[in-house]
């Protein structure tokens, strides 16, 4: 009988330890995409195919993203503005509206917000490392890599390495 007790409570002990081992997991996956379909606001120094630009990007809603471009100075107060299927473009006192269709579907600005706000069910893969999450998957035929803050899941990176595209992150700030 004794042994029998003994035997229930180290089973027990061991079932309520899986508990609370299992309640420390973390799922980021989850994480990841709960993450992207918050509003958020960030600087990205981008590198792209050989050419090199700086934006101010705003994500609001589902997948509408603003990029005010302060650099290079030919792109200086350029604003490309997405929501839905709509573009707007403002440039130098112009105001054109395009079709998301018009745009190259392999340019930085399609790619970038197809990354930060398209539909990723099913299609990122995370990987946890010692300070950071690190999110790859593909889009529109290419690569990409999301780099995450694991503290604080504020997005520090995107890679799209089969275009030697970087957008290098700062000043990320949630705004929902």
């Amino acid at each position: 009988m004794k042994r029998w007790i003994a035997a229930l409570a180290a089973l027990l002990l061991l079932v309520g330890g899986c508990g609370k081992l299992r309640d420390q997991v973390t799922d980021y996956d989850a994480l990841v995409k709960e993450t992207l379909a918050r509003e958020y606001a960030f600087t990205g120094k981008m590198t792209y195919d050989g050419t090199q630009a700086e934006a101010k990007f705003t994500k609001t809603g589902a997948a509408d993203i603003t990029a005010e471009f302060s650099a290079p100075e030919a792109l200086s107060g350029l604003v490309v503005t997405t929501a839905g299927e709509e573009v707007k473009v403002q440039f130098r006192g112009m105001d054109v509206d395009l079709s998301a269709y018009t745009l190259p579907t392999q340019s930085a600005l399609t790619l970038l917000r197809e990354i930060l706000t398209g539909e990723k069910a099913g299609k990122l893969t995370v990987k946890a490392e010692e300070e950071q999450l690190v999110a790859s998957g593909s889009i529109l035929l290419t690569t990409y890599e999301i780099v995450f803050d694991k503290e604080t899941m504020e997005v520090q990176e995107v890679r799209i390495p089969s275009l030697d595209g970087v957008v290098e992150i700062s000043d990320f700030s949630f705004t929902d």
